[in-house]
């Protein structure tokens, strides 16, 4: 049999895990309640489904392969009694003990004894940080969605209206998000654009420290959040929450907030496919509306400050008498649906997909006035998968997956969306039709706020879809009680499509000759789709016809998609001994972005260092043929994982974890539209940014020690140490050519971070339960984003100015924790008032988070342009005057809370959930970001400055105009999206049956 595996293992071999285990197991020994003696030959079942096991010699008994969720367990033993252990959970990757003592009996039809599991406050087995979340924790925490909820864990990074997280110092993109096994992230650039309502996850998991080598495309964190599953009775939800109970204009009652025009509709349905069956499915339909998806603090606690402008609406102040944004709504859709077919007692198939769709508008400071023309951004997502388990005796099982992964995004103009002819029709931009730029440049003035004036366009329309195909096939095998066997493999096959138009008001004039100078002109980037956004599969810049003086003439329209394929293997053993629980594996994967590279770009230099004309690739023509190209390379590497928990006694454990962990670069900077290099080697005298096909893949080196120790029975304390160290980040980098100096993306970024955690869970007692989460983190780095050295990288010349020591990152925190609060009173319990119990089945959450500030660098106030961070009159990098990153922004800190109450109501197994929730409870004005120039979220210092002062008192305005030059300054700078949420207050309904 072994030899089969081995062979069907070098077949699928052709070729990072996208893939990963949703499934636990169940372990224990059954005893003799009397004299303690193992009984072979015991059935230990799962209720309600197939899975099983016997005990051996030893008494000793596994279950492999349980899907993660709350099981009854049952032991059954011919002459004795059987026991029923209630709500045993199983976790992702965790091994759940179950042991039985069971007594003799002479009675055939005695009644089983039932026994209430309690949660474990240790897990022996972890050898990581591993916080796992359960779907009755979710339901009452006062927070939405994925990423909100891993930010409750140390470690976790995340600001308000954001969804980048950074987990331990960490970039945003380094950090997987599994639903389901299934990797979420986008592969262009790491985007998460699924959206899931909290009520459809069974459990979630958040793994900081490290991880095993079944995990593969992350440097810093795992998210795995499991849906949950169809079950052999038909139930269903539906669930209803609004916020426009109170007015849209005013404060209502004291409670000093407003509407934001949030709604959310739930449904879910689930039970057997045909009645009295083993096929089940699990289906949810999420529909969310807001009005404004980004509420701010500083917006909706001055509503009085927004002023007019000259020509604009005749009674502007109407369009800004609310707390919302005008214009920054989100419309989102949402299906999940699982569907399980039990082909036979030991295999069934799963197939599970999730389509998420999504748009969103944002009217930054600078489109208040003309919202209408505020960059837009759509989005849809669609993930299928296909999973094929086969248990082929009680300690072996394998998983063949089939998956196909669509992700599409689009930003536009929110009035011309995709139809760039009229980005520049005098007809619909009728300011400033005889200039160039008749799309509005972005600033008034050089002084004046940088709003957008009325009828100018959002200036660059950009679109792209990723596609994969690919599969995988994992086999688990113990072949003895203290040894757990996993082998794996994972291939991928992706299609990537660009295309962008930086300047698309250009393509309605008339001045071009022809398309290709109006394209260029436009600055189009494009591969996957032709000039004019169509997707194409076919197409190659090297075939393009051109005339004698190397313009092209024809096939310059086109460029076929990029295909990068991806593969990885992994071999890992899970060892548990009773004192000692080993993780150990080790990870293979390739990359290989099957495209060109150039085989030189740099010209030859003098021996000043000054470049010698026509000596470089591109020559006197300025063209590239090619010759001048060679494949891109393939990166192979590996990554050993080893684990190593020391469980002392019950309620003591030491863990150490290390591991190496690479993740193959966004795939957004291996590839560019050669066309776009064509465009700017041609005009020349201007510095570009190329994307590097032959990136490696960064790499993390991470360590970590742990102790956990049991209070009591109640609750457990943690304690945990880290070190990390990140090599080769993308960073941005200058190359000379004999035409003009370009740079390109090139691995070189290093970071270093350290910390430690410190949480403390508590065990619900006397109806109360609490967790505590605090991390202290030091987060170093040459660079935070690979265009962080952007303006360093072309200074001295184009030769960059690199730094050669680590400072703060830019989303480093020192302190991040919060602490959570929850009291519930069940069925029949609480104070009596008339004969009855008014409070039974009511629940408070009150959820605290905090965090110290983030870093930034100050700098010099200006004296031209205060809102740009640069001189106008010499366009250098702003000017600093602290050490890079010395500063910190302001503490942020937060009461979240959540008031429920479940009322049974008379049809059979039918309730209402009636629950209120409030953000920030007590309005705390957060500040989230500030002006370099003072360190305040509302002032520039510019007004100080000469500059300033005679801007100021311009004596050729009117008072009017004098007023409203007030009014408008001081609203731009008093920023708001340099704020946090305000106070949001939500009512919520829940019908369940």
């Amino acid at each position: 049999m072994l030899k089969k595996f081995l062979l069907i293992l070098v077949i699928l071999i052709i070729a990072p895990n996208l893939f990963a285990q949703n499934t636990g197991k169940i372990v224990g020994v059954v005893t003799d309640k009397a004299t303690g003696e193992p009984l072979p030959g015991v059935n230990v079942i799962l209720l309600n489904t197939n899975l099983g096991s016997a005990t051996d010699v030893d008494g000793y008994y596994v279950i492999l392969n349980v899907p993660v969720g709350r099981y009854d367990v049952k032991s059954v033993y011919v002459g004795y009694k059987e026991v029923v252990m209630q709500g045993v959970r199983v976790s992702v990757d965790h091994t759940t003990e179950v042991n039985f003592e069971i007594e003799a009996t002479t009675l055939e039809l005695e009644e089983a004894i039932v026994v209430t599991a309690e949660r474990e406050l240790i897990r022996k087995d972890d050898t990581n940080t591993n916080i796992v979340t359960v779907a009755e924790d979710i339901d009452a925490l006062p927070v939405r969605g994925i990423q909100e909820l891993a930010a409750l864990t140390a470690g976790v990074v995340k600001q308000d209206n954001s969804t980048v997280m950074n987990i331990r110092g960490g970039r945003g993109g380094e950090s997987a998000i599994y639903l389901d096994g299934v990797l979420m992230n986008d592969p262009y650039n790491r985007t998460v654009r699924s959206e899931v309502p909290n009520e459809v996850i069974e459990e979630m998991s958040v793994q900081t420290g490290g991880f095993r080598a079944e995990y593969g495309e992350a440097m810093s964190g795992i998210v795995a959040s499991t849906i949950k599953s169809g079950t052999e009775k038909y139930t269903g939800m539906v669930q209803v929450i609004t916020d426009e109970f109170l007015s849209s204009y005013d404060k209502i009652g004291g409670l000093g907030t407003y509407s934001y025009g949030y709604n959310e509709y739930l449904l879910t349905l689930s039970g057997p496919i045909v009645p009295d069956t083993k096929h089940t499915f699990y289906v949810s339909a999420l529909r969310k509306y807001q009005a404004d998806w980004t509420p701010s603090w500083g917006w909706a606690e001055n509503p009085d400050k927004r002023a007019a402008i000259p020509g604009n609406d005749p009674d502007p102040m109407n369009k800004f008498t609310n707390g919302i944004i005008p214009e920054n709504n989100a419309s989102i859709w949402n299906f999940t649906g699982k569907v399980k077919l039990q082909i036979m007692q030991t295999m069934d198939l799963k197939v599970s997909g999730i389509y998420t769709d999504r748009i969103r508008s944002w009217t930054n400071p600078i489109y208040l006035y003309d919202p209408d023309h505020a960059p837009e951004r759509a989005d849809h997502t669609l993930s299928l998968n296909a999973t094929l388990t086969h248990s082929i005796s009680a300690n072996t099982f394998y998983d063949l997956k089939l998956n196909y992964y669509d992700t599409f995004d689009e930003l536009y103009d929110r009035m011309f969306k995709d139809n760039l002819m009229l980005y520049g029709d005098p007809h619909f931009t009728p300011a400033d039709v005889n200039d160039d730029l008749v799309w509005g440049t972005e600033y008034g003035g050089s002084i004046d706020p940088d709003y957008k004036n009325p009828y100018r366009a959002y200036d660059d329309y950009s679109k792209n879809r990723s596609t994969y195909y690919g599969f995988s096939f994992d086999v688990t095998h113990q072949p003895v009680r203290e040894h757990t066997l996993k082998a794996g493999v994972d291939y991928k096959y992706h299609t990537l499509r660009y295309y962008r138009m930086l300047s698309p008001y250009k393509l309605a004039s008339k001045s071009y000759a022809s398309d290709l100078t109006r394209y260029r002109s436009a600055d189009a980037l494009f591969y996957g789709y032709d000039m004019t956004g169509a997707e194409i599969d076919e197409g190659d810049y090297f075939n393009v016809t051109r005339d004698v003086a190397g313009l092209p003439t024809s096939g310059y329209d086109k460029q076929a998609p990029y295909h990068p394929i991806t593969f990885s293997a992994y071999v890992m053993d899970k060892i548990e001994l009773s004192d000692l629980v080993i993780n150990l594996g080790v990870r293979y994967d390739r990359i290989d972005p099957n495209a060109w590279q150039f085989k030189r770009m740099e010209a030859q230099l003098d021996a000043d260092g000054e470049v010698i004309p026509e000596s470089g690739m591109f020559g006197g023509d300025r063209l590239f043929s090619k010759d001048d190209t060679e494949e891109s390379d393939v990166h192979d590497y590996i990554s050993p994982r080893l684990g190593i928990s020391f469980p002392v006694t019950a309620s003591t454990k030491f863990h150490a974890q290390w591991g190496r962990f690479f993740q193959a670069p966004d795939l957004a900077d291996l590839y560019l539209s050669p066309f776009y290099l064509d465009s700017w080697v041609n005009r020349g005298g201007y510095f570009t940014t190329l994307d590097n096909p032959n990136l490696k893949p960064p790499k993390t080196t991470s360590y970590e020690v742990g102790f956990s120790q049991q209070i009591a029975t109640t609750a457990v304390l943690r304690l945990t140490a880290f070190y990390k160290e990140i090599e080769d980040n993308i960073q941005v980098r200058p190359i000379q050519t004999d035409v003009t100096n370009i740079a390109m993306t090139a691995n070189g970024d290093y970071g270093q971070i350290k910390g430690f955690d410190i949480m403390l869970t508590m065990r619900r007692i006397h109806n109360i339960q609490a967790q505590f989460a605090y991390e202290l983190q030091t987060a170093d780095g040459t660079g935070s984003t690979t265009q962080g050295n952007f303006d360093i990288a072309w200074q001295r010349g184009g030769k960059g100015n690199y730094p050669t020591f680590t400072m703060p990152l830019n989303f480093e925190q020192r302190h991040t924790g919060s602490l959570n609060l929850d009291y519930r009173l069940q069925e029949d319990q609480g104070p009596t008032l008339f004969n009855v119990k008014p409070f039974e089945n009511t629940g408070a959450n009150i959820l605290f988070t905090f965090n110290s500030g983030r870093p930034y660098t100050r700098m010099v106030t200006f004296n031209t342009i205060p809102f740009t961070g640069r001189y106008d009159n010499d366009g250098i990098s702003e000017t600093p005057y602290s050490a890079i990153n010395s500063v910190v922004t302001p503490w942020v800190s937060r009461f979240d809370l959540k008031l429920d109450r479940r009322i049974p109501l008379p049809l059979m197994n039918t309730s209402l959930t009636l629950y209120l929730w409030v953000y920030n409870l007590f309005n705390q004005k957060n500040i989230m970001a500030v002006w370099s120039t003072t360190g305040l979220p509302d002032d520039t210092g510019y007004l100080g400055t000469t500059g300033g002062q005679d801007y100021w008192n311009a004596s050729t305005l009117t008072a009017e105009e004098r007023a409203i030059r007030h009014e408008n300054f001081k609203m731009r700078e008093n920023d708001y999206t340099y704020y946090g949420i305000p106070r949001q207050i939500r009512l919520g309904a829940r019908i369940e049956f």
